[in-house]
């Protein structure tokens, strides 16, 4: 049991590192303030997607989120759980299909 412990506190960290990696990429510059304030006057029309996140009790799309708040173009160079991971780590519950995905159940 300490074995299983030991290797989901190790994936936990890789996947941290991974994402603060994502967080300082040029690619992708967004602070929650950023994802708060895009996120006010955020529209979706279409079908919620998979990935989502609650941003001042409003369920939004996650990718769509992020990549607005970096003022990055819509073919933008991160997967869905990228954002996911990004969104969680600037401090956002993320849904999967509408169930809230703990940290360490997110997408490497």
């Amino acid at each position: 049991m300490a074995e299983d412990e030991r290797r989901k506190a190790e994936r936990r960290y890789a996947e941290r590192r991974k994402a603060q990696r994502r967080l300082n990429s040029p690619k992708i510059k967004a602070t929650r303030q950023d994802i708060i304030d895009v996120a006010r006057n955020f529209q979706w029309k279409e079908p919620l997607p998979d990935w989502t996140t609650v941003v001042d009790g409003r369920e939004l799309p996650a990718r769509p989120l992020v990549l607005k708040a970096a003022r990055v173009s819509d073919h933008g160079p991160i997967k869905t759980g990228e954002a996911a991971v990004i969104l969680s780590d600037l401090g956002f519950e993320v849904r999967y299909k509408g169930t809230i995905v703990p940290m360490e159940d997110l997408p490497n």
